[in-house]
């Protein structure tokens, strides 16, 4: 083998081998995943300032838009401000660069004390593809 021969087997190893980490570490990608707006519904109208004064007990909304850049699954479930956790584990499919709504829904309050100024919150908790969560906080004036 001559010296020109060892050079280009020396640079196409390197060609290929360069061609061989971008290929495997192309099917490792995650997508890039992100929680948009939130929102509260109270009673079918929205909360404005996520708080809500009215008749209890009430039936709360709770709305997230979470956003893939690729089509993906995403596993995920709710934490409660009162310990509570909603429904167990879900799942659902993304489409690249959607929003797509996901959403909680919760029966509270009532005419005590407690609920006259009730703070509460609840959390998405997105476990798959990779940890994300969002927290909506929000306030009853029950009457």
């Amino acid at each position: 083998m001559n010296f020109t021969n060892l050079r280009e087997s020396r640079r196409w190893c390197g060609v290929f081998l360069a061609l061989s980490i971008v290929a495997a570490t192309a099917g490792n990608a995650q997508a890039a995943l992100r929680i948009g707006g939130t929102a509260l519904t109270a009673n079918g109208q929205i909360a404005q300032g996520f708080q809500y004064t009215g008749s209890c007990p009430v039936s709360l909304k709770f709305d997230w838009g979470v956003i893939s850049t690729e089509s993906t699954a995403i596993a995920y479930s709710f934490t409660r401000s009162d310990g509570g956790q909603a429904g167990g584990s879900r799942t659902a499919n993304l489409r690249a660069n959607q929003s797509a709504p996901v959403f909680d829904s919760w029966r509270l309050g009532g005419k005590t004390p407690q609920f006259a100024n009730y703070h509460g919150w609840v959390e998405l908790n997105i476990t798959s593809p990779h940890p994300l969560t969002r927290k909506i906080n929000f306030t009853l004036h029950c009457k």
